[in-house]
């Protein structure tokens, strides 16, 4: 099976007895007191447990990459989906930490929330912080009719649903049904200054056929008519040698002009297994961006490996404008073999000649021979540097490159980090910065159970001059 988040759809949650945590967290206690040392990308021994916490939940899900937010107080919030049991299948999970990494008790109680859609499957993978302290979060529902559709929900600060959105329910759903299975998955989630909300992601448009679905919302949760008349774009991309001309979004961004950067993946090849990262700037009416590529489209291709399959999980737009997506590519000669994988674009979407090289670069971790590297997180630090979130085989991952797109030295060993979890298999899937600290988010699993897990990393900025 194609190693993605993107194309591999996903298979309903285990139920296990929550009174498996105590070993799960006994396992991950492995993974906290293996990791001293005295450089940049530690853990953090003031937040949590020895750098880490959880949850607390057994029945956490497998989920798309998802960034956490960090507050201005520090507090940390994430979303995952969560097996809840009985009738309601897989919810909607938020949780919100203090800042040293305990639960948040004024966040309904526990620090922990789940949201229902009508007792379907659901899948939350996007969470946003609105300026007035409000949580947007962004997924997927099953509506128990054979389809799937975009699912957005808004919580007041202390966790309740706002009655304000969504017609008084706090929830609102958004169907393209396009054709095919009319599956529509959102999976990412941005808030412009003017309170509106734009949801990308996927919708089935024919067999085994998807584009890019972007849907923009007012601050009530009604389509933004303003927004290509019905508020919801699709974009595709459509390589001629596609077989199925898969075309799946996992991240937005909303940039200073007030353009809608969509970033996600495009199929290139025949059999359905080669992929491009791909990347689409709209308008703020929706309209494709004639100034971004000549299209509104670009696509970047490692094609270094055998299946030329390069996914793109994660995007930020840098300061200066320039767009940086974080994934993996297959760098194997003759046999597979996934790298972390980056890609800077130039405002107008041509390949920044600055990074990497021809605007791109690779980080092999290679824990294993011909080992699993992905990067499905990354963030800007205030020095310039990104920071890059993800696994290497069954370990989290953590690396810092220069602007340039050279590995940072000065981070744990050699710019990379890896934090093994004992017999659990563990993965971040998105990071954030907490002031000069790095938050990284992720999942733990063992055989039986899983939960989310967050960790914070030291970064002394009094050695960033590099005579560390």
């Amino acid at each position: 099976m194609e190693k993605c988040f993107h194309t591999c759809r996903r298979a309903s949650g285990r139920r296990p007895a929550s009174s498996r945590f105590v070993a799960l967290i006994a396992i991950v206690s492995l993974f906290a007191w293996g990791t001293a040392a005295a450089v940049d990308g530690d853990l953090d021994p003031t937040f949590g447990s020895g750098g880490f916490t959880l949850t607390g939940v057994t029945t956490a899900s497998f989920q798309l990459p998802t960034r956490p937010v960090v507050q201005a107080d520090g507090k940390i919030l994430l979303c995952s989906a969560l097996n809840s049991g009985g009738s309601s299948g897989q919810d909607f999970f938020i949780a919100r930490f203090n800042a040293n990494g305990t639960l948040d008790t004024s966040f309904n109680f526990d620090g922990k929330v789940t949201v229902d859609f009508d007792g379907g499957n659901d899948f939350c993978n996007a969470i946003a912080l609105q300026s007035d302290g409000k949580i947007v979060v962004a997924g997927s529902t099953d509506n128990l009719v054979g389809n799937t559709d975009f699912a957005i929900a808004r919580l007041n600060a202390d966790g309740t649903l706002d009655p304000d959105f969504g017609a008084g329910t706090g929830k609102r759903t958004v169907t393209f049904d396009l054709g095919g299975t009319n599956a529509d998955f959102g999976t990412a989630l941005a808030i412009q200054p003017d309170g509106k909300l734009v949801v990308a992601g996927w919708a089935d448009t024919g067999a085994n056929t998807d584009d890019f679905a972007i849907v923009r919302l007012l601050p009530d949760g009604t389509r933004d008519t303003a927004f290509n008349a019905t508020g919801r774009v699709t974009v595709g991309f459509d390589f001629v040698t596609s077989t199925y001309k898969r075309d799946q979004a996992g991240s937005v961004a909303i940039d200073s002009a007030g353009r809608i950067v969509v970033g996600g993946i495009a199929e290139k090849g025949p059999g359905g297994i080669s992929f491009d990262f791909a990347v689409a700037r709209l308008l703020p009416n929706g309209q494709f961006d004639p100034n971004f590529d000549a299209d509104g489209r670009a696509t970047i291709g490692f094609d270094l490996g055998p299946s030329q399959s390069d996914l793109a999980y994660s995007m930020i737009l840098q300061r200066d404008g320039k767009i940086v997506l974080a994934g993996y590519a297959d760098t194997g000669s003759g046999t597979r073999s996934d790298d972390m994988g980056l890609a800077r674009l130039l405002a107008d979407g041509s390949p920044d000649t600055g990074f990497g090289i021809g605007g791109k670069t690779t980080v092999a971790i290679d824990l294993t021979a011909d080992g699993s590297d992905s990067a499905t997180g990354i963030v800007e630090d205030s020095a310039g540097r990104l920071v890059i979130a993800g696994n290497a085989s069954a370990s989290a991952a953590v690396a810092r490159l220069h602007g340039n797109g050279d590995l940072d030295l000065s981070f744990g060993s050699f710019g990379k980090k890896t934090f093994d979890f004992g017999t659990a298999v563990g993965r971040f899937t998105g990071i954030a910065l907490q002031g000069t600290q790095i938050i990284a988010t992720g999942v733990v699993t063992t055989a039986t159970d899983s939960d989310n897990v967050v960790a914070r990393l030291q970064v002394d900025l009094i050695f960033a001059n590099g005579f560390e």
